[in-house]
């Protein structure tokens, strides 16, 4: 998937076809992007991200997972604003903080389980005392067929409903 960097971005919410399983399904995706563009940052730079939603009839949020941030740009509908309406644009703007790696994922109904997430690293000011040839984003996902909502009504029925193995150890 792709890297984007700086302190400016412009990020796009929206439906994206998909075949994970062989059908096709819809996914929300950043920038068409499935997991979402991974975000590079550098620590006590100012950053500014203008979120658009273009999905139809649903409020979209992106949450900075473990950022330092004022509460109004931490991306929780119903705590820190309203959500993003269709069609609308939200503008997160803050100083980053803190050095490490994140992610970032949608707080807005089941978005996140339909590919509403991605990556965030962030580099520190200083730059590392040591070199090294390359580097890999690792970011562990999971996808079903199946609708979130109905994951989700199986799992509060029955808490072992997905496993079919049952338990390895005693």
């Amino acid at each position: 998937w792709s890297e984007v960097r700086g302190t400016d971005f412009d990020l796009r919410i929206g439906e994206t076809t998909v075949d994970i399983t062989g059908r096709e399904r819809t996914a929300l995706t950043v920038n068409g992007s499935l997991p979402a563009p991974t975000l590079r940052w550098r620590e006590g730079d100012a950053v500014t991200l203008r979120v658009n939603n273009s999905v139809p009839g649903e409020d979209a949020s992106i949450h900075w997972h473990g950022i330092l941030l004022p509460a109004n740009m931490d991306g929780v509908p119903g705590l820190s604003f309203h959500g993003i309406r269709p069609g609308e644009s939200y503008v997160y703007r803050f100083n980053v903080r803190q050095s490490g790696t994140y992610w970032y994922h949608s707080h807005s109904a089941f978005q996140e389980q339909q590919g509403l997430y991605g990556p965030l690293i962030i580099d520190p000011r200083e730059p590392d005392p040591f070199q090294y040839d390359r580097e890999h984003v690792v970011l562990l996902s999971d996808w079903t067929d199946d609708s979130p909502e109905r994951v989700f009504s199986n799992l509060k029925k029955r808490a072992d409903y997905y496993n079919f193995n049952k338990r390895t150890v005693g």
